[in-house]
């Protein structure tokens, strides 16, 4: 039996579209921020599921006889529904939380009425669909929240358990893979020749409605608990800059390790096949590294303590020698330049305005060069417009606030060191 696509069709643009004249229960909704999402979306035909389910390649599994039977408007609330599933990525959290046959009916339950929370301001949850306030339940949660409240409640609660079939979840109304993570046997899997959306395709589709979707929650002063956290994590994402600091510096120190150079004083393996001939050797020079603290007074010492002690970690783990590293502190001039066995212990004077420009041409001037330059900022000052010849450089950016950081050079790599308490 094949699918009423037009219909379809019109509940996508029923959600989408801007009402006119007056507006009632079954007006246009107005989300164009959904758009992206719902045109990503690829019907296919299935008698196994009740209404409409989706896995997680996008593909929305819907029965024909309950889409001739329901009206633009049912099928309106299903799609937005399931698009939510897709959109906060309900199937990979549900890995995360192990979740299996036995717990998919109380994950449904939690990410089912987070997207209630996300739905009901625009009128659009299913009568169907859970809500927190049915269930006692403090609303604006994440469904990992729910899901541990969840769990814990149907621990204690008595009476015996039922069995069900192996292959299903419990519920026998489910919403697919795209919402838990476990394949159901009318889906079409990854390897199908039924079109799908791939992970890189998802996650722009992600990006876009995240971005269109806080312009909307903004506009209407509306910021439900579960979206907006989602939100955020599309286009805020937090992620600890400890392990980005020191994934660069181990960089830099590989690839200046791996340089090597010939020289007379070491012979060469070779030198016994070539009688009468002296062959230079080859030696890997130790990295040198010079570190440069802003010291001016905008920078923030708690977050310099904790950056300068990552770098400290990685030089002690990859056995650079303490003669290669100097530091200097470096305000609007060079206050000083030290050869120090840590580089917290380095004493840093200054506290004036800030140029970096200057301490940058001391590693210049510095013989033999530096191999790897590390930039300790909080970026308001000038750079120059190359970079120290032959030198990584690494400029750590410390603050408060990502957004108030500001640029760096594109040659320089840029980590932004966050606090986050």
């Amino acid at each position: 039996m094949t699918l009423d696509l037009q219909k379809l069709a019109a509940a996508k643009l029923w959600l989408i579209s801007t009402p006119t004249g007056q507006v009632g229960a079954e007006s246009p909704r107005d989300l164009p921020y959904l758009a992206h999402a719902l045109y990503a979306l690829i019907p296919v035909a299935s008698e196994d599921v009740q209404r409409l389910a989706c896995d997680e390649w996008w593909r929305i599994y819907v029965n024909p006889e309950w889409l001739i039977m329901a009206t633009v408007r049912e099928i309106g609330e299903e799609l937005a529904h399931i698009c939510w599933h897709l959109l906060a990525e309900h199937a990979e959290r549900a890995r995360s939380q192990d979740v299996d046959r036995a717990s998919a009916a109380d994950w449904k339950l939690a990410a089912d009425i987070t997207i209630a929370h996300t739905l009901e301001p625009d009128e659009l949850a299913p009568d169907e669909l859970p809500t927190a306030k049915d269930h006692q339940l403090t609303p604006g949660l994440s469904a990992e929240q729910y899901f541990a409240m969840i769990g814990r409640l149907a621990a204690s609660a008595p009476g015996e358990t039922t069995e069900r079939p192996a292959d299903e979840p419990e519920s026998s109304e489910t919403c697919g893979s795209g919402a838990d993570g476990i394949a159901r046997p009318y889906e079409l899997g990854p390897s199908s020749d039924i079109a799908a959306v791939s992970t890189f395709d998802a996650r722009e589709i992600r990006r876009r409605v995240a971005i269109e979707y806080r312009e909307t929650a903004t506009r209407r002063g509306d910021q439900p608990g579960d979206a907006l956290r989602w939100v955020e994590s599309i286009l805020e994402p937090t992620t600890s800059w400890e392990p980005l600091l020191t994934g660069a510096v181990r960089r830099a120190v590989g690839w200046a390790a791996g340089r090597s150079d010939f020289t007379y004083a070491r012979p060469s393996r070779r030198a016994s096949s070539t009688p009468g001939i002296i062959l230079p050797g080859q030696h890997r020079p130790l990295p040198r590294i010079a570190i440069l603290v802003d010291t001016s007074a905008s920078v923030d010492d708690e977050l310099l303590a904790r950056a300068l002690g990552e770098v400290d970690g990685v030089i002690a783990a990859l056995g650079v020698p303490d003669t290669s590293v100097t530091v200097y502190a470096v305000d609007a001039a060079v206050q000083s330049a030290s050869r120090v066995r840590r580089a917290r212990d380095v004493s840093l004077a200054g506290a004036g305005g800030t140029d970096l420009r200057v301490g940058l041409r001391a590693v210049e001037a510095e013989r033999p060069r530096p191999d790897i330059v590390i930039v300790f900022t909080d970026g308001f000052t000038p750079w120059p417009t190359t970079p120290p010849p032959g030198a990584t450089l690494i400029a750590a950016i410390l603050g408060r606030h990502a957004p108030d950081l500001p640029p760096t050079p594109e040659w320089a790599i840029r980590v932004e060191c966050i606090a986050t308490r």
